[in-house]
């Protein structure tokens, strides 16, 4: 169930987090919460795969959906550099910003496949494995621990977004 969760959330834009369930399945068996973040990390590329070539494939589609300044824009703000793909795949899959969309501006701007997917690996891995740590070392405290931070971690992450885009500009 996990997999499927994580796998849709990335390949689909649908309002669905994968954190929440695996906070869950790790509460449920702490002793396979490695497994569950490798499984959970694995899933989500693999959607994240599956939205870049549907993005890749159906471009013609997705440029009629997007207008030309949407495109644009996208290639304004993204030099087609390995490290600037490199950037926006890491930034899609560590922050709230929907994973999927990152996904597809990098097809879009015919980003490399290797490239995003390795970052995807280390930011998706790097997400996971903090939330898969933070509820294997401190349990239920790790929740309240997350409520409570929720707010200031939004706000760094916007921060972090906004300056990127600003120095891009």
């Amino acid at each position: 169930m996990l997999a499927a969760i994580s796998f849709f959330e990335s390949a689909l834009p649908v309002p669905i987090l994968t954190d929440p369930f695996l906070i869950a399945a790790v509460l449920m068996d702490r002793a396979r919460a490695v497994r569950l973040v490798i499984l959970a990390t694995v899933a989500s590329v693999l959607g994240g795969m599956m939205a870049y070539f549907t993005a890749a494939y159906f471009l013609e589609a997705l440029l009629r959906w997007m207008t030309p300044g949407m495109v644009t824009q996208f290639e304004s703000l993204i030099s087609n550099s390995e490290a600037s793909i490199f950037l926006l795949s890491l930034l899609g899959a560590i922050t709230p910003v929907p994973y999927t969309f990152a996904a597809w501006a990098i097809a879009v701007l015919e980003g490399s496949l290797l490239v995003f997917i390795t970052a995807s690996i280390i930011g998706r891995g790097f997400r996971y494995s903090v939330i898969g740590y933070c509820v294997y070392r401190f349990g239920p405290y790790a929740t309240m621990y997350a409520r409570r931070y929720i707010g200031l971690t939004s706000v760094l992450v916007i921060a972090a977004v906004v300056i990127f885009v600003w120095l891009k500009l």
